[in-house]
């Protein structure tokens, strides 16, 4: 049996999925076969080099690697839940199944012990680092089975910037906990930019010209960053934020570690907050809240709200 990898089935290909792609196939050193229920986003990943899959049933029988490996990309909650049940039932004994959504580490952990009860080896995987990482490389936080995780290294190494990527423990759900972490210090670091902006904006001096002021901060000072790098690429694109309604929606993780701080009573007051004020950007209008949407529309995609004068 090879020692590591050389093939992956892929089962969604949305804005990561389909970025993640193409640093699979950098080096032509993996086969990749991979489905998704847009037809659309399959042609995609054939112009890419990839072998498309008519479904998921026939993803796995599609796979030529003795020892098969599943990696799922989809958004947490049902769909995930769904296709982990069907991989139960496809895969076979020492085969391995891979979550590398965000999903709830509860889930997570439930899904392990199923996992193991079919003999199927199953890794969480904490993906980070957004659209953009199709050419900076990601970084991915794996829990689950070591050997199962040195199995699929050529896959993380691929995927991965130098040093981007960590076995965090042998415990199902590792993965997805810190990865819900790393989200939650995420939204505290945003809002507290965002703010920052937003004084700037408002604030004694006027006509501030705020993308200089990205520019310079992302150019030796202590808060130079990957945040900043987006909220100076958002301020390109429009200085004043007009194009956004300040909108900010929360994809679950912060908001299921803030619960997780509390049973644990472990203070967590500045992410907390962050989350709570992705609430409150829903009634009020600011140039943080744009600056938020902003941001996530720069490295991750994510959906915004327009403005009604710019559409």
């Amino acid at each position: 049996m090879a020692t590591q990898t050389t093939e992956v089935g892929l089962v969604g290909l949305g804005r990561m999925g389909l970025n993640m792609v193409s640093r699979l196939l950098h080096g032509k050193k993996t086969r990749v076969v991979a489905f998704d229920l847009l037809a659309d986003a399959v042609k995609q990943a054939v112009l890419k080099g990839v072998i498309g899959a008519p479904s998921a049933e026939k993803l796995v029988g599609m796979l030529k690697q003795k020892r098969r490996v599943v990696w799922l990309m989809l958004p947490s909650g049902e769909i995930t839940e769904s296709t982990f049940q069907k991989m139960l039932t496809l895969l076979k004994q020492n085969d391995i199944l891979i979550d590398g959504g965000n999903s709830n580490f509860h889930d997570t952990i439930r899904r392990h012990k199923e996992a193991k009860a079919k003999g199927i080896h199953m890794l969480d995987v904490g993906v980070s680092g957004g659209v953009v990482a199709a050419e900076r490389g990601y970084a991915m936080m794996a829990g689950g089975s070591k050997e199962a995780f040195i199995f699929c290294k050529p896959l993380f190494d691929a995927m991965c910037q130098m040093g981007g990527c960590a076995h965090i423990s042998k415990e199902g759900g590792s993965g997805h906990y810190v990865k819900m972490v790393h989200n939650a210090i995420e939204y505290g670091m945003m809002q507290s930019i965002a703010e920052g902006f937003d004084l700037l904006h408002k604030g004694r001096f006027k006509n501030l010209e705020l993308e200089k002021i990205a520019h310079l901060w992302n150019h030796g000072t202590i808060v130079t960053s990957f945040l900043m790098e987006m909220t100076e690429n958002a301020l390109k694109k429009s200085p004043t934020l007009d194009y956004f309604e300040p909108y900010v929606e929360d994809n679950g993780e912060g908001r299921w570690a803030s619960i997780e701080a509390m049973e644990h009573q472990v203070p967590f007051v500045s992410n907390t907050y962050a989350l709570h004020a992705r609430y409150l950007s829903r009634d009020k209008d600011s140039l943080a809240f744009k600056m938020l949407a902003a941001m996530r529309n720069e490295f991750g995609g994510h959906a915004i709200k327009t403005s009604a004068k710019k559409r």
